[in-house]
């Protein structure tokens, strides 16, 4: 079990392991741990550095790792996960609309049935109602559910279920009326993820150097929604697609390019790309010493740029 460490404590013990007070004075580091995080979450994105090797007089300290890189980072991550999940509801959004649209146009369909249904095969002890009724007390929700419960038609139901069960209804209609109602399937679990990792503030950018399992390959779709990209080589491309940060948010763009109608699609892109060249530049001289993070920027600022010149 791990003592428990005071703040100077943990100074003392992050300065044993290599890193710097330049860009952000100890006194400075003391006061955002104390009122902005914490030090579990600043200290997960250390893993985007390197550490000395042995036989280095610095064995096994981090290189070039100041704590202004850790208190950044965990800044742009928290502005990353508000975009990230915005465009996570968008695309569950436009599921939502996509499957009511289905059903209503669907001459075998009354909204009900379709519910009906599937609790009957696929949630035989009504896990989902249970679920839904738990939610009564609350004020956002209490008026349909008081209204509708236990009878949902399919246009209440979207607004009371989780993402997760959300995807299973979609397939459950495809294998009912051999209508598909999600693009690319196979991706969704990525965009679950992504969405629910911002909900619950989960760091996004700790690991944002680690290539992928080995059992894992990116998906010919996703290569080849980059290979008319500008300034994307394919070099470049088998490079970050074997990352899984950059691959997951690629797959996002990918989704999202796919979901969206073009005005609102626009505006995001734009948003994205003010984040990337305005915020995330700020104070780029932290990472000076870590040319993987800068490649790494400039190989998304990329994809990002292509994003907005299509349009």
């Amino acid at each position: 079990m791990k003592q428990l460490l005071s703040t100077d404590d943990l100074i003392f013990h992050m300065k044993e392991k290599g890193i710097t007070f330049e860009y952000v004075s100890e006194n400075e580091a003391k006061e955002f741990i104390k009122y902005h995080n914490y030090y579990l979450k600043l200290s997960a994105y250390r893993f985007n550095y390197q550490k000395f090797g042995s036989g280095h007089p610095s064995e096994g300290k981090y290189q070039g790792l100041d704590f202004g890189c850790l208190k950044e980072l965990s800044i742009l991550d928290l502005h990353l996960r508000y975009i990230v999940l915005e465009m996570c509801l968008d695309i569950e959004h436009a599921i939502k609309v996509k499957l009511v649209n289905e059903v209503t146009n669907n001459p075998y369909e009354d909204g009900y049935n379709i519910v009906r249904s599937y609790l009957k095969k696929e949630d035989p002890n009504f896990n989902i109602l249970k679920n839904i009724n738990r939610h009564k007390s609350g004020e956002y929700c209490k008026d349909l559910i008081d209204k509708y419960y236990p009878i949902f038609p399919i246009w209440v139901l979207v607004e009371l279920i989780s993402f997760g069960d959300l995807i299973h209804i979609c397939d459950f209609y495809k294998e009912t009326y051999n209508k598909e109602i999600l693009i690319d399937n196979k991706f969704i679990n990525i965009i679950r993820d992504l969405r629910n990792a911002s909900a619950h503030n989960n760091c996004l950018m700790n690991k944002m150097l680690n290539n992928m399992e080995e059992t894992k390959q990116p998906a010919i779709e996703i290569t080849s929604f980059l290979k008319n990209f500008r300034n994307i080589s394919k070099n470049r491309r088998q490079k970050y697609l074997h990352k899984s940060f950059p691959y997951n948010l690629v797959t996002l763009f990918y989704v999202y390019d796919k979901y969206i109608p073009d005005l609102p699609k626009e505006k995001r892109y734009r948003e994205i790309e003010n984040f990337m060249k305005k915020r995330v530049v700020r104070h780029k001289e932290y990472f000076s010493t870590n040319p993987q993070i800068v490649a790494l920027y400039k190989f998304l600022l990329d994809v990002v740029d292509n994003l907005n010149s299509r349009e």
